[in-house]
């Protein structure tokens, strides 16, 4: 039987538990968002327009269980300009960092961690201050031990511990040299030691990477060459991932060095393909770098005749087709390990503008037109699923066709399930789950589109903004976004905004 998506709602059919909720809203510039937490439920949690003290305001936080059964709801002062950065869940713990983003200020705090016991309900809190001038450029979490990368616009980039038992915070050079940054952070299973990708700024030109293991002291434990022996190209978007003691992989994006002779007109925070590196005790086996333009599905992504252009080109100047590109803006998702292979999946967006017009007069009284560009979003384009072995071999690609997804918020919007030998991809558009299933390079089902179902039988969308869909346990999903809708059948003012969440069932 073909998978499909199969919904429930608050509109209960067995079971007498709520499966969506709308709450109600002014406008999708409300701050309500959405964390599951695997089995444990989920937290749904906002900033309010309540002043707690001077400079701060509360943040209410939600808990639901995984039937959406509404748990509990308890409120926390943060100060005006600390803001959420970045979260993690380990266990029945979900710990959330929120940042200062304002101007800096003697008294106040850089930084929280908020660590809520979901099963239990008790908050504990820690906050600290970053070294003058440092931005949190990667943070993780394990068991007492939080960690911070630092990274400074001139200065060498800093490892912070906090014990948070203690409180204690503590900060350390990531190492020697002009200019250091963070690129990736993760503790060890136990939080005392960490590891990192480095990058030290060698020459204008020239940048190293680093795999580099830190305790708790600062004490390098380990430091590995990230070596390329390749010259142009820039490494970006770290992820990596140690499934095994003595095999980690290090993956990522690259970029073609500015200014060389084909990458004239390359925007610097484009990609031209993904690379993938093995480490195997502590010493980096293999590096590799795949041009989009060599991958089996580049026709999903370059139009057939530009990719026809550079063909030609290629032969004619006597090139190999990965000594050019096609170069992408890019998020990457986390590593993902399926049967005996690394999954490694990467959306591609484009900055999207209209033009306005608008009619002036001169000093003489003529009219003349202006023009000027305004901001749509960020159009998503194709979702890029890659798998590799443990060698950082490229096994097969596949491409997720992405349709009508335009956001403001640059955070990735495609979800997969690993069902069997199969993977189902999906998205959430227009109040519509767009999804395709894949066997590896080949297609088992096209994509498909199931509206999510409303609150009413009678409910219209008007409009949908902010939408995600995101894995929460086993085969279910949670939907979740701003919607205006409108209803006739009901009294009074026919139409509503509201922020609501749904729990999705993915059924074979």
């Amino acid at each position: 039987m073909t998978p499909s998506m199969a919904q429930q709602s608050q509109r209960v059919k067995d079971e007498d538990q709520p499966l969506r909720v709308e709450i109600s809203a002014k406008s999708d510039n409300e701050t309500y968002r959405v964390i599951p937490c695997d089995s444990n439920g989920m937290i749904m949690f906002f900033r309010s327009v309540e002043v707690a003290a001077e400079n701060q305001v509360k943040w209410y936080f939600s808990y639901y269980d995984k039937n959406l059964t509404h748990l509990w709801t308890k409120s926390l002062p943060l100060l005006n300009d600390q803001d959420y950065r970045i979260h993690q869940l380990i266990s029945d713990t979900l710990a959330i960092l929120f940042v200062h983003t304002g101007k800096p200020r003697s008294d106040a705090t850089d930084f929280k961690i908020l660590r809520i016991s979901l099963t239990k309900g008790t908050f504990i809190l820690n906050d600290g201050k970053l070294p003058e001038n440092g931005e949190i450029a990667a943070f993780g979490i394990r068991m007492d031990n939080a960690w911070f990368g630092i990274n400074f616009k001139v200065n060498v980039g800093q490892i912070g511990y906090l014990r948070m038992s203690t409180g204690l915070l503590k900060t350390f050079p990531s190492g020697i040299g002009a200019q250091i940054n963070i690129q990736w952070i993760r503790p060890d299973s136990l939080g005392d030691h960490v590891s990192a990708i480095v990058s030290r700024k060698v020459s204008k030109k020239t940048t190293e990477y680093y795999l580099v293991r830190y305790d708790s002291t600062g004490k390098i434990q380990r430091e590995i060459p990230i070596n390329t022996n390749n010259t142009g190209q820039e490494l970006n978007h770290f992820q990596y991932i140690e499934e095994q003691p003595g095999r980690e992989m290090i993956m990522g994006s690259y970029g073609q060095e500015t200014g060389s002779v084909n990458q004239k007109n390359r925007v610097a925070e484009e990609m031209t393909g993904l690379f993938s590196g093995s480490v195997v005790n502590n010493s980096l086996k293999a590096f590799s770098f795949y041009n989009f333009l060599e991958m089996k599905n580049v026709n999903a992504l370059v139009d057939e005749r530009e990719m026809l252009n550079l063909r030609k080109k290629s032969s004619k100047k006597n090139k190999a087709l990965n000594e050019f590109s096609v170069d992408f803006s890019l998020l990457l998702h986390e590593i993902i390990t399926w049967k005996n292979q690394y999954i490694l999946i990467s959306e591609i967006y484009s900055p999207q503008y209209h033009t306005e017009s608008f009619t002036e007069f001169d000093y003489y009284g003529r009219p003349y037109s202006n023009n000027y560009s305004v901001f749509d979003g960020y159009r998503y384009l194709n979702a890029v699923v890659t798998a590799f072995d443990e060698d950082g071999k490229l096994l097969w690609d596949n491409v997720l066709e992405i349709r009508n997804l335009v956001s403001f918020d640059l955070n990735t919007k495609v979800s997969a399930f690993f069902n069997g030998n199969d993977i189902m991809l999906c998205y959430l558009s227009d109040g519509k789950i767009g999804s395709k299933i894949i066997h590896e390079d080949k297609v088992i089902e096209k994509p498909v589109f199931a509206s999510l179902e409303m609150l009413y039988p009678e409910d219209k969308l008007l409009s949908e903004s902010k939408e995600r869909i995101l894995p929460w346990y086993g085969n279910y999903f949670i939907a979740y976004g701003y919607q205006e809708i409108k209803n006739i059948a009901l009294s009074g003012n026919n139409k509503r905004m509201v922020f609501y969440f749904s729990k999705v069932r993915f059924d074979k």
